[in-house]
């Protein structure tokens, strides 16, 4: 436990201001939280301890948070931490920032060239600037998520790049390395003219554009029979024709079958190649007969190899067309395209261009078009590493939320290719592997060995190191064991790992997520977490109108900053999260935005009502966290919100359990605003007017306060903590309790079913007449004359209630409603009540419930909307109907299904039946 520190005052608001303002909160308050030590798991584990552990998808520090990173930390993870503190258990909440790679490079190299070119600096000048950035903005990010509420332990904080972290990256890759997963090969690769490197197949991007394709004549090498057709080759890629090495068709291709092993001549270059079968070729592209270029295309490449073609490179790393182009050499690709179209025109070889539609592969770092290249790399064997984190998912050791995610989690997993881990940068973790300059060994040394300085081949002193970097996924792969002191044996690792939980967008769950389990399981033998929970992403506006996710290489980063300088943290988390489903998509809207700043200023004046009733009505040596359920004064509306708030307890707690956040929040809101707020505290001013019932007003209202303020403290932390610290000042008995942030969460006590369900009729009467007054055009305020009849037994009890809380004067037939009694009669068992003479007035049916409003109305206006209610009244009844009629369902189903469908035919029947008496059918 934390030790006794004292709230900031700030902690606690003027109570006279109708709206919660959290910047007079927020700083302090967090403040005080982190210096309790609250987000930090206690240092001696006990006996039986439950452990919560998850890690911070570690941001990139490449610039401020954006709304993305909002809506996971903010959003959904801290939810999670502070829920599974509430329970009790030992909660680590991970924080750390990753360097970020290329991306982090690009960024300061656009900042750098405002003032001076990266080259000239050199590498070690350019780190400096590098660090220069780090230390700038991981501060900011820091602060940033402090400012979100994350109740990370600050104690435990990483950054990929720190010293201890290198060590750990470096012992990897020798692990790797001498287990035979690493392995140097020329192979094509993924290449950006504009960043100078390779990247993943995960950083490639397909964007549809329209091309123009080139059908080329390939001259036969010998002359041919008459009638001999021409080989086309349709390409998009004319300029790389002077590297083609051979022309496949389809081994079932019966226009070509008679040609395979003929030679032909490559245009512009006349080399001679054969024709050959392979089973990549896709016979209805073009003419069926494809072009083979190994050296500048993935697919060919394969070809190639299995074939044992040539490979020619005809391109440079800077895109220029080198001496292997002949009459190309010099041009820039764009330009030795256009060059290429020209000379084959020339040459009579040109047969026609038609437009293409077609996806065309991008670096998603910058936007550039790919240039695939052979090179010299180092490579990650994956096939061996996949099988077991695949494994891992299909046993159910690793759940993955949603489970559709799971299908494209195998497809990628099981047709998992090398991985490129090499980078062509100066920013990231070096490759810890030197090569002699006299015979060319390859030097990797132990892991706990100092840099080697003489080849153990040739005694040679000439060595140098790998000038490349590693991919910034290999080191952030080892986030889960990594931060917790792996390859050492701590005690941290000993606790922590396995973790409970990761959470982050679905678009990295091939980045990130499937490394680290594969490394997880490699390393640890274990897997690094039980649960992904991947969430969808948050949108803006793209061109077009279309949406595009937030990225800040694209420059469309929205950031939170703002949102939480107007409106508080609370409203941006409780916004962002709201009415999502698991994995789907979201934008960002003021209206969700406004409604969750209303929601937060309902809480505010909730709290304010109910510590104004606690002063008026004040509880000496009784706490709010024990319920007066059982207190003989308490009247039927008392004894209804706290069943309902037992409800509610149970069902939000499933909800977070189960990872239905945005229902959770709906839920929460729903209960609040709907029935606490609006019908319980409405009843609960009546009762405090009443010296025999207001002490029993009062303890319920800080009861479910009490309640509701841990339930709302996941989602909404700092309005949450503010009140419940006000409320238990005004309590001195309540559970001793610092925070919030470590109180208990609530569990779901004794409920009273029947009455339940007696004030859910109330409540629907109550919204039906409130209705009738808005079409009525009855002014607010204006009290009117309101008659219920039909199957009224379950609400008879409840009269004045419903009178209060829609201004109105109310009778039963022709009868006006007696007091509401302090408990609630059993309902005799006898049929619906007779209905009196009723005034004329605007009507409805609720339920088996009529209504009827005294007020002038439109009589056709009238009929019509009575005609729809019984339209959709008729099709309830039919599907009522069709469910009892189902062979076997009453045999089947449980008995109580049976009973309330047999019960809610009987109420759509008495619907249906007043609803044509009042249309006169």
């Amino acid at each position: 436990m934390a030790k006794q520190i004292t709230p900031p005052p700030a902690a606690v608001l003027d109570f006279n201001e109708k709206n919660f303002r959290p910047s007079v909160v927020e700083t302090e308050l967090y403040d005080w939280w982190e210096r309790s030590g609250f987000f930090t798991p206690p240092d001696r584990p006990s006996r039986d301890e439950k452990r919560f552990v998850m890690m911070l998808p570690l941001p990139n520090v490449t610039g401020d948070l954006h709304m993305g990173h909002a809506l996971g930390f903010g959003g959904y993870e801290d939810l999670m931490a502070r829920w599974h503190r509430m329970k009790g258990e030992a909660t680590l909440y991970l924080p750390g920032t990753d360097h970020a790679g290329i991306i982090a490079q690009i960024v300061v190299e656009k900042e750098l060239a405002k003032e001076m070119d990266k080259k000239g600096l050199g590498r070690e000048q350019f780190l400096a600037e590098m660090w220069k950035w780090m230390r700038y903005y991981q501060p900011r990010i820091y602060r940033q998520l402090r400012m979100l509420g994350c109740s990370l332990d600050w104690t435990r904080v990483h950054f990929t790049m720190d010293p201890d972290m290198q060590r750990r990256v470096r012992v990897h890759f020798i692990r790797l390395y001498k287990k035979g997963h690493l392995f140097r090969a020329d192979r094509i690769v993924h290449w950006c003219l504009t960043c100078q490197t390779t990247f993943s197949d995960l950083e490639l991007l397909h964007e549809t554009r329209t091309d123009q394709l080139s059908f080329v004549k390939y001259p036969w090498a010998e002359k041919m029979p008459a009638g001999t057709p021409d080989v086309i080759v349709a390409t998009t890629r004319p300029e790389t024709i002077v590297a083609d090495v051979a022309v496949a068709v389809h081994p079932d291709d019966e226009r070509w079958k008679p040609y395979v092993g003929k030679e032909v001549l490559v245009p512009m270059v006349e080399r001679r190649v054969k024709i050959i079968t392979d089973e990549a070729v896709d016979p209805q592209f073009g003419t069926g007969a494809l072009k083979v270029t190994p050296g500048h295309d993935a697919t060919d490449f394969e070809i190639g190899q299995r074939h044992n073609l040539t490979i020619i490179s005809a391109i440079d790393k800077d895109g220029r067309m080198n001496g292997q182009a002949g009459i190309l050499a010099g041009a820039h690709r764009d330009a030795a395209r256009k060059k290429a179209i020209e000379v084959l025109k020339q040459k009579g070889l040109l047969v026609r261009q038609e437009p293409i539609t077609h996806a065309v592969g991008i670096h998603d770092r910058c936007g550039t078009i790919e240039e695939p290249l052979v090179m010299r790399q180092w490579f990650m064997a994956m096939k061996e590493l996949a099988r077991p984190a695949i494994d891992a998912v299909r046993g159910g050791k690793i759940e993955i939320i949603p489970k559709y995610q799971e299908k494209i989690f195998f497809e990628w997993m099981e047709n998992i290719r090398d991985w490129a881990i090499a980078r062509q940068i100066w920013w990231g973790h070096s490759i810890p592997v030197w090569y002699c300059q006299d015979c060319g060994e390859i030097v990797v040394p132990d892991e706990d060995a100092p840099d080697p300085t003489v080849c153990p081949k040739c005694r040679s002193n000439d060595l140098k190191q790998d000038p490349d970097v590693l991919d910034t996924w290999f080191s952030s792969a080892l986030w889960p064991h990594s931060t917790l002191g792996w390859p050492e044996k701590t005690p941290d690792l000993a606790r922590f790992y396995p973790g409970s939980v990761l959470e982050t967008g679905y678009d990295i769950i091939f980045f990130w997520v499937a490394r680290m389990i594969m490394m997880g399981i490699e390393n640890m033998g274990d897997v690094p977490f039980t649960s992904v929970y991947l969430h969808g992403l948050v949108r803006v506006s793209g061109a077009h109108g279309r949406s595009e996710k937030m990225s800040k290489s694209k420059g469309n980063v929205e950031s939170p900053v703002g949102v939480i300088e107007e409106m508080g943290a609370d409203t941006l988390r409780f916004a962002l999260v709201n009415g999502v489903s698991a994995g789907a998509d979201s934008q960002l809207s003021e209206g969700k935005l406004q409604n969750a700043r209303e929601f937060a200023n309902k809480l505010w004046n909730i709290g304010r009502f109910v510590l104004r009733a606690l002063e008026a009505h004040p509880q000496p040596g009784w706490s709010a966290d024990r319920s007066p359920q059982n207190d003989p004064a308490l009247g039927p509306a008392e004894r209804w919100i706290l069943s309902r708030t037992e409800a509610v307890v149970a069902d939000l707690t499933r909800l977070i359990e189960t990872y239905h956040f945005g229902e959770y929040t709906t839920a929460l809101q729903q209960f609040v605003w709907g029935e606490f707020a609006d019908v319980y505290i409405e009843l609960a001013k009546l009762s405090l007017r009443d010296p025999n019932r207001a002490d029993a007003a009062a303890k319920t209202l800080a009861y479910v306060l009490d309640r509701i303020l841990r339930l709302a403290h996941p989602s909404m932390p700092f309005i949450s903590d503010t009140l419940a610290l006000q409320l238990w000042r005004a309590l001195p008995t309540s559970e001793r309790t610092q925070s919030l942030v470590i109180a208990k969460w609530p569990e779901p006590g004794q409920r009273d079913g029947a009455l339940e369900d007696r004030f859910a009729i109330l409540i629907d009467i109550v919204r039906a007449i409130r209705n009738l007054r808005q079409s009525a055009g009855v002014k607010p305020g204006a009290r009117v004359q309101a008659t219920l009849g039909g199957d009224t037994r379950a609400i008879r009890e409840l009269g004045d209630a419903i009178a209060h809380l829609t201004q109105t004067e109310l009778s039963f037939g022709s009868g006006t409603v007696a007091p509401l009694a302090d408990t609630l009669p059993s309902v005799p068992e006898q049929g619906p009540l007779p209905l009196g003479p009723l005034p004329p007035g605007h009507a409805t049916v609720v339920r088996a419930v009529e209504v009827r409003l005294a007020a002038e109305h439109d009589a056709i206006e009238h009929r019509a909307r009575l005609g729809k209610e019984l339209i959709e009244a008729r099709d309830l009844l039919q599907r009522s109907r069709e469910v009892l009629a189902k062979p076997g369902f009453a045999e089947k189903a449980p008995p109580s299904v049976v009973a309330n469908e047999q019960a809610k035919l009987a109420e759509r029947e008495e619907r249906v039946r007043l609803l044509e008496r009042e249309l006169g059918k």
